[in-house]
């Protein structure tokens, strides 16, 4: 649940009341226009008083917040600069999209969509060929049950976010099978994206149909019908049909991440 509403500060960086911890939301907001381009690497932030008073917060808050950042490799404490603002594109890991994601009102951008879409049709394949190899006929079961979920829930007319969770659900369980730590964690720092990511992509095709093809490919491993290899092959082939249109809706974005103007409810 997030009622968050704005704090405005006379920086124009707008920190969220809500039920995180304030030092987490300083975090957020800063954050925020870091990864939009509103506060660039090399930049310096105002010292600890200034800035305190400025976002009109704590200085034993803002400096929890810093350190956060400074954990992340966002900012940097320079000995007599201050606080720098860091390339995150060089110095930051995995944590800082999950990070992001968890941040309301943030619009990604086409460039940055269109990057993780052709890593998915990429990488997923490849992930779903390892994960059949490694797999016994139970896993195949849970991966059929889960689709049966997907089948029943679109029966009861549900909403396209809840079938995303499930098909979230369904890849986390094929990353588990690939055997691979750095995939399931980059896939942790991933989640909230991709149930979004799915659930945009739901509303461009007929979900039914998705979910049939995925699970007749399966089906096929479980009979033999088809190897790992052939799988991948054609459902890599299967994500460049079908996602044309999920594609074309993302060109259609402002290229760079910004921050949504209606992120919050204003509370003045």
């Amino acid at each position: 649940m997030n009622d968050a509403v704005q704090k405005k500060t006379s920086t124009g960086i707008t920190i969220l009341q809500g039920d995180k911890p304030l030092p987490r939301r300083i975090a957020q907001a800063l954050m925020a226009r870091i990864f939009v381009g509103e506060l660039k690497p090399g930049d310096r932030l105002p010292p600890d008083r200034v800035l305190a008073q400025q976002l009109g917060v704590d200085r034993t808050s803002l400096r929890a917040a810093l350190s956060e950042l400074a954990g992340r490799n966002i900012v940097r404490a320079v000995k007599g600069s201050g606080v720098v603002v860091l390339d995150y594109r060089e110095h930051a890991g995995l944590d800082l999209l999950d990070a992001v994601f968890d941040m309301p009102g943030i619009d990604l951008g086409s460039a940055f969509n269109l990057e993780l879409l052709d890593h998915w049709i990429e990488v997923m394949p490849a992930i779903v060929e390892a994960a059949l190899r490694h797999s016994a006929p139970a896993d195949l079961a849970f991966i059929d049950m889960l689709f049966v979920r997907q089948l029943d829930l679109l029966a009861r007319g549900g909403a396209n976010k809840d079938l995303a969770v499930i098909e979230v659900q369904l890849q986390d369980e094929i990353v588990r099978l690939a055997g691979s730590t750095i995939l399931r964690l980059f896939a942790n720092s991933m989640r909230r994206f991709r149930i979004q990511f799915s659930t945009a992509f739901f509303n461009t095709i007929n979900v039914r149909d998705h979910v049939t093809a995925q699970r007749t490919l399966i089906n096929d491993i479980m009979a033999g019908r088809v190897s790992p290899e052939d799988v991948s092959g054609q459902y890599r082939a299967y994500l460049e049909e079908h996602t044309k249109m999920h594609r074309e809706n993302i060109s259609r974005l402002p290229s760079s991440p910004s921050l949504s103007t209606d992120r919050v409810k204003d509370d003045t």
